[in-house]
């Protein structure tokens, strides 16, 4: 049946060569389009941000990001609610010990990222994005999840190295917005690190929208207690003032989530690290004009070569992760041609 089927087929491919690549131009273009809408999100996102917390007057980085949260998880629940995604079924024990603390994470994160926001520009918030492997491989090698190679901390030192330098020649540096970012980045760190231990140690599948299910609720919580007691007074006010654009903000980091899990569903995950790095630089270029911020040639140079070793440490993380799987490949031949070397000796001893 399969000769037969082959037969058929080879006629029509001749008569319609271009069909197959007709449709092969069709899919590129179609992931394109869906690549280009999720940085158009992210940048546009990213930028609105900035004007709500730095010249709306809007200073209220717990009120934007629990908003976030709560139209997130208004999102993913009525998409799993609508049965277009099946979330996994998880025990209390399961939230509270694997969820509650990445939640927790990524609500700090977001939290301390957008504080930071209000004092330092966003192009040098995007360079500091590039020190995020550097934390995750200290903490993940500190607690066991991930492999030490001293390869991978000299790729790791060369990325804190790039990161420093884009510090360093900061024109706008502010020294207690550039802390804030940096202890926003170390959460952010530690929540990857956490999502790395969950996905590896339980047989959990989540993806974009049905991680969003269990952790923006908690997250939504966990912002809302230093909410209502840092700024619910004040944020209030401001609130009723602009909820048009709270609105559309909040809608715009719901719809962030679906996009993104539309690039990893029709994608890779390397290609969505490539497109984040090309992603990150487009909102270096586009905050620019936007905002007038001023970068300088170190600094250019500084995220430069972060940049690289970012691309670098995770080809070296392949590469090793191969090697070691090659390495216990062997070693479980070895050791099955030496249980059939004695087995066989056993019985011609007999």
């Amino acid at each position: 049946g399969e000769t037969t089927s082959h037969r058929h087929r080879a006629p029509r491919l001749r008569e319609g060569a271009g069909a197959p690549m007709a449709g092969d131009v069709g899919e590129t273009l179609r992931v394109g389009i869906i690549i280009t809408a999720w940085m158009v999100i992210s940048i546009s996102l990213i930028m609105y941000n900035k004007w709500l917390l730095s010249f709306a007057h809007f200073g209220f980085p717990f009120a934007l990001t629990s908003l976030h949260q709560l139209f997130a998880a208004a999102m993913s629940h009525a998409v799993c609610g609508l049965g277009y995604q099946t979330p996994p079924k998880l025990t209390f024990d399961q939230v509270v010990h694997l969820i509650c603390p990445i939640a927790v994470c990524s609500s700090l994160s977001l939290a301390l990222s957008n504080q930071a926001m209000v004092y330092i520009s966003v192009p040098f918030m995007q360079m500091l994005k590039a020190a995020i492997p550097t934390f995750s491989f200290l903490i993940g090698v500190s607690i066991g999840i991930e492999m030490f190679a001293w390869r991978l901390l000299g790729v790791v030192i060369w990325i804190g190295g790039g990161v420093a330098l884009a510090s360093y020649g900061a024109i706008d540096f502010v020294l207690h917005g550039f802390i804030i970012a940096l202890v926003g980045l170390l959460v952010e760190a530690a929540r990857l690190v956490l999502s790395q231990r969950l996905l590896q140690g339980q047989d959990i599948k989540f993806n974009a929208i049905t991680g969003i299910y269990y952790q923006a609720p908690i997250c939504f919580l966990a912002l809302f207690v230093p909410f209502a007691f840092f700024e619910l007074h004040d944020a209030s006010v401001v609130m009723l003032r602009i909820p048009g654009h709270l609105i559309a903000n909040a809608c715009i980091a719901a719809s962030l989530n679906v996009s993104a899990f539309m690039v990893l569903k029709e994608t890779s995950a390397v290609t969505y690290g490539i497109c984040g790095q090309i992603k990150d630089w487009l909102n270096i270029l586009v905050a620019v004009p936007v905002f007038g911020s001023s970068l300088s040639a170190i600094q250019l140079f500084g995220y430069s070569l972060a940049v690289v070793g970012v691309f670098y440490y995770k080809r070296l993380r392949t590469q090793i992760a191969k090697e070691q799987a090659d390495a216990e490949r062997a070693r479980q031949e070895r050791d099955e041609d030496s249980s059939v070397a004695s087995l066989l000796a056993k019985r011609g001893a007999a």
